[in-house]
């Protein structure tokens, strides 16, 4: 990934945008972070807060006109937090928090006419930044028209104290026995500032002239201005501030030869793009003070509760993948283009990129269309391509679809020559469910007698996984195969393969099962009705965007009166099951959780009409139908039985295939291997770990086989336990057994992926 691509997607992700709050603060004031330290009662850490944007915290906070408020989005659901009223609370409740940091003193000294608010935030903002600077101000001394408002609004030794730092930061305070002097700018220094918010500073800005809006920098070189807000102006305190602050920013780049309009960040004046979702929200009612003058801390903690905590994290809150790396999209971007920087050595987000479903909810949800499914895509396969991408993460999922491939079938309906259509059950389904996929089969020939078989695998594994290469050629032996058929149109009952075909092999034309029976007359079997048991359906997340099918659906389910429960995360906002995406090879704990916050989203049973998500929320215990449980209710399972296990999977398919040459008397595809007699007796408990560790029986079989045929196998005990092991692949088996009665017991088995440097085989 290039620099220009990690930009481009980290502008997609808004996350990192300011809530409306601080973007509505003309001096950047971290509105949301001040209010969330006030509700959790940490008034210092507010107060930090305050200290580290204000300028005068002590002063800034009492007189803050609080424009910010105009921009929150309590404004609708009960009123705007009084986010003001909670900033003069904490500045009367706290002092200031720590030293003010400075700068390493710099050469250059700053002259600031006018000792007005402005004035002051210039003085304030250069010091720190180490420039010596000296405030001119008139007999009153510092703060100009600030001396004359009422105790109860600015205590004068709140002001006085704010005096005090600035003279801490190396600050001069001088005064002028005859102001008007000012006008004739006789005044020492290398840039100067003058405050129109101190009435005795207002001639010399008048004679100045007009003050560039964005730069505040006067036509006369070195020279800049602001605080001319008129008296009438509902923002006259902070917009002088914000004035001041921006002047400073100017001041600083003239002093250093920097041009004053490159890069500078504009003003957002209340604009974000940051999106918070409110639907739901309940309305909380803006609090007043029952003193009438301002909150005691009971009432502003009970004020600054009532804030959302303004974020997006849309798809965060959804994703259970989002959620499992403490992060959100932006900064994963960031940890995909540093992992693809690392040539050699520990790719640390390998397990991030290869952990993602790639299901493409967080698009639907982000209000920029932010696809982590894309990021992480197109991450393995620049790893793949570039040889940077560890065989592990993905090699059970690509030795079963070379399993499926090596039994694949395609074949014209028994006493026929051609196939207007061809039925591709997909090898999920039939891997789990055989005998309802070979129902469904004679249902597709009752409808249309000329309907063939294909069983196949429509190479999702390798797509996902990023292997380009092996999905093309994967995608080009099907169109070889489609056009030995004669082109019939293709019917699937799987959503993934669905979804492939339509993306990846355009040429065939494609539909779902569901769509062909929606449109027949269903005639439901009232004895085996459901309609009384509310479901809850969800649906694969490779139907998101297939809105026919999911209708489709919905439709045979009304026509046999089947009530659903509600889901909220349905139809186009569907969640995975944890397989898709390879997320359940990757991260098959991940996978787990994901299932369990699915299946906890309704208290109902749950159906759905894809094989693996099926057995993927059954796993978590959750009674859980398939489509075909309840249209084809001779075959139905029980819908609390136990998953398909991987072994069982690849032994299904296997029978499925011979079942049908067998019907079509061809007999098997081949000889059964010689390793398919081999007996196992398995231990307890042995097939939950066999397919932890991602070891089949067919491999320990054949691992038993070779044992027996070479004579490798070794005595282990004094009992008479054995040990062997064999290679098949890219992995090692090792398997610990007894022989008894013509049958291996099984003890225990584990594999492993290394190779002995300088090793043969």
């Amino acid at each position: 990934m290039e620099q220009s691509e990690l930009r481009a997607w980290e502008s997609r992700c808004i996350q990192e945008e300011p809530p409306g709050c601080r973007a509505g603060c003309p001096i950047g004031v971290d509105a949301r972070a001040f209010v969330l330290a006030m509700g959790r009662d940490d008034l210092r850490g507010a107060r930090a807060i305050l200290d580290k944007t204000m300028p005068l915290a002590g002063v800034t906070a009492r007189l803050c006109e609080a424009p910010c408020e105009r921009f929150c989005k309590r404004q609708t659901i009960g009123g705007p937090l009084a986010i003001g009223r909670l900033e003069r609370f904490c500045a009367g409740a706290t002092e200031a928090v720590g030293k003010i940091l400075r700068l390493p003193a710099r050469t250059k000294r700053v002259s600031v006419v006018g000792g007005a608010p402005s004035g002051l935030t210039v003085a304030f903002d250069l010091a720190k930044k180490g420039y010596p600077v000296t405030v001119l101000h008139g007999p009153d001394g510092p703060g100009g028209w600030l001396r004359h408002l009422p105790e109860t609004v600015l205590p004068g030794a709140v002001l006085a104290g704010e005096v005090e730092r600035l003279r801490t930061l190396g600050v001069l305070f001088q005064e002028s026995a005859d102001p008007t002097a000012w006008v004739t700018g006789d005044i020492p220094g290398d840039a100067w500032y003058v405050g129109g918010d101190d009435p005795l500073a207002a001639p010399l800005a008048r004679r100045l002239g007009d003050v560039d809006p964005r730069t505040r920098a006067f036509a006369c070189v070195g020279w800049f201005g602001g605080g001319l807000t008129p008296l009438s102006a509902p923002y006259r305190f902070i917009t002088a501030c914000a004035e001041g602050r921006e002047a400073a920013v100017s001041v600083d780049r003239y002093l250093q030869g920097a041009s004053l309009t490159a890069s500078r960040v504009e003003p957002r004046h209340g604009h974000t793009a940051l999106f918070t979702n409110i639907d739901g929200i309940a309305p909380v009612e803006r609090l007043e003070p029952a003193a009438g003058a301002g909150y005691d801390r009971s009432e502003a903690l009970r004020e600054a509760r009532r804030c959302l905590d303004c974020q997006c994290l849309e798809c965060v809150r959804h994703c259970v993948y989002l959620q499992e790396f403490k992060g959100y999209p932006k900064t994963y971007a960031r940890q995909v283009y540093n992992n693809s920087a690392i040539v050699k050595g520990t790719h640390l987000a390998n397990r991030l990129i290869n952990s993602c479903s790639l299901c493409g909810q967080c698009t639907i949800l982000c209000p920029h269309d932010f696809s982590m499914a894309e990021l992480c895509h197109q991450a393995r396969q620049v790893m793949v391509r570039e040889g940077r991408m560890p065989p592990s993460a993905h090699w059970f999922a690509l030795e079963e679809m070379a399993s499926v491939r090596d039994a694949s079938l395609a074949c014209h309906a028994v006493g026929t020559t051609r196939s207007r259509y061809l039925f591709f059950p997909g090898c999920q389904l039939v891997g789990i469910r055989p005998e309802q996929s070979l129902a469904l089969y004679d249902l597709l020939r009752e409808m249309e007698t000329e309907t063939g078989l294909w069983f196949d695998c429509c190479g999702a594994p390798a797509r996902w996984s990023g292997r380009a290469a092996e999905a093309g050629d994967q995608g080009n032996r099907l169109l070889r195969v489609w056009e030995e058929m004669g082109r019939p149109q293709v019917v699937t009952a799987c959503s993934s393969c669905l979804q492939l075909f339509r993306e990846h092999l355009a040429q065939i034309p494609v539909d779902s099962v569901w769509n062909l029976l929606a449109g027949r007359c269903w005639p439901p079997d009232r004895s085996h009705a459901l309609s009384a048991t509310p479901l809850a359906l969800s649906d694969p997340c490779t139907s998101r965007h297939d809105t026919v099918t999911r209708g489709s659906v919905r439709s045979l389910l009304q026509g046999i009166d089947q009530v659903l429960a509600p889901l909220a995360m349905s139809g186009a906002l569907t969640e995975c099951c944890g397989f898709g995406g390879l997320m359940e090879n990757a991260n098959p704990a991940l996978a787990r959780r994901v299932c369990e916050e699915r299946v906890a989203q309704s208290p109902a049973p749950f159906l759905t009409y894809c094989a693996m998500c099926r057995d993927q929320l059954a796993r978590t215990g959750k009674p859980t139908y398939h489509l075909l449980d309840l249209l084809m209710p001779k075959t139905a399972r029980d819908p609390a039985e136990t998953p398909a296990s991987p072994s069982q999977r690849r032994v299904n398919r296997r029978q499925f295939v011979d079942r049908i040459r067998a019907a079509r008397g061809d007999g098997p595809a081949e000889e059964a291997e010689p390793w398919h007699r081999v007996r196992l007796l398995l231990f307890d408990g042995a097939s939950a770990l066999l397919e932890q560790r991602r070891i089949l029986e067919d491999d320990l079989r054949q691992v038993l086989w070779q044992a027996v045929q070479q004579r490798n196998g070794f005595m282990h005990g004094s009992d008479g336990r054995q040990l062997a092991s064999a290679t098949i692949g890219p992995v090692t088996f090792w398997v610990e057994y007894f022989v008894e009665e013509g049958a291996c017991r099984v003890l225990r088995a584990w594999s492993h992926r290394m190779r002995i440097a300088g090793r043969k085989g």
